[in-house]
């Protein structure tokens, strides 16, 4: 019975089934973020499991896609993780049939990706269950404001203006921004920079820029300098940090093994590692 069960989580048509089952809800949930925008905009305050307490449960006509999507998204995982033990324990029956250890580890490449892959959802999971979400925070230029025992103050605002000879519309306007923030703990204390693109990270918490004044560069009186912040407390950033190494190795160890001529690798090849490498 387990073996039928093991046998059908891993199935390839499965897979497919999946996915065309994803991209059907994907559908559905862009009209629903287009005509009901107000619905969503609570999660990044609330937070996914608080979320679903409150606006997802009231809103179920139209929030149902996004809890279909999460269950979607778990069997895909749960397909994936199958999928890729399997190749790997077959690998792992005929490794006998390789010239070297160094050509068994290579062929691991693309099953690391998948694994990898699975830690970083992993930690996309326990972000959205687990993670906290503070309410928006304004910094001033020399204040400071405590969220969850850590101090945080804004120390400098660098802001970065297109030219004045630059087209009309763009002319004087920002096109990027630094702040440097100093994150003070009862054990630490560290500067850091936040960006539009590059959150700042400090002892579990996560910092990101929404906002920031002045968007236009004046020759007159200053505008006052401020930055938008929303702080989250993400137990998932470790988990992302070892995806991404691990795939990075993956992918390393993907490349080096194309790089070996094809006549040797055909001749090492099996049914764990040759036709199958889509998961």
């Amino acid at each position: 019975m387990m073996g039928r069960i093991w046998k059908t989580l891993g199935s390839i048509h499965l897979t497919m089934v999946i996915i065309a089952m994803m991209a059907a809800d994907l559908i559905r949930g862009y009209f629903m973020l287009r005509d009901h925008a107000h619905v969503f905009h609570p999660l990044n305050d609330l937070g996914f499991v608080k979320w679903a307490a409150t606006w997802g449960r009231e809103s179920l006509n139209v929030t149902a896609w996004l809890f279909i999507l999460v269950g979607l998204l778990a069997l895909l995982s749960l397909n994936t993780f199958v999928c890729t033990t399997d190749r790997v324990v077959a690998l792992w029956h005929h490794r006998h049939r390789f010239p070297s250890l160094w050509r068994f580890i290579l062929r691991l490449g693309p099953h690391i990706m998948h694994y990898s892959m699975l830690i970083m959802f992993l930690g996309y999971l326990f972000s959205y269950v687990f993670g906290t979400s503070y309410p928006t925070q304004i910094l001033l230029p020399g204040r400071t404001v405590t969220v969850a025992a850590t101090r945080i103050g804004l120390e400098r605002l660098d802001i970065k203006y297109h030219p004045k000879d630059a087209d009309s519309r763009m002319a004087k306007r920002a096109k990027d921004v630094q702040a440097l923030l100093r994150f003070t703990n009862d054990d630490n204390t560290e500067p850091i920079v936040l960006g539009m693109n590059r959150p700042a990270l400090f002892g579990g918490l996560s910092v990101h820029l929404m906002d920031f004044s002045p968007k236009k560069q004046s020759s007159g009186m200053n505008r006052r300098e401020y930055i938008s912040v929303i702080v989250k407390q993400d137990p998932g950033t470790g988990f992302y940090f070892c995806g991404m190494f691990l795939f990075t190795i993956g992918l390393l160890l993907y490349v080096q093994d194309k790089r070996v001529p094809a006549g040797h690798r055909k001749k090492t090849s099996h049914p764990g590692s040759a036709g199958q490498e889509g998961f």
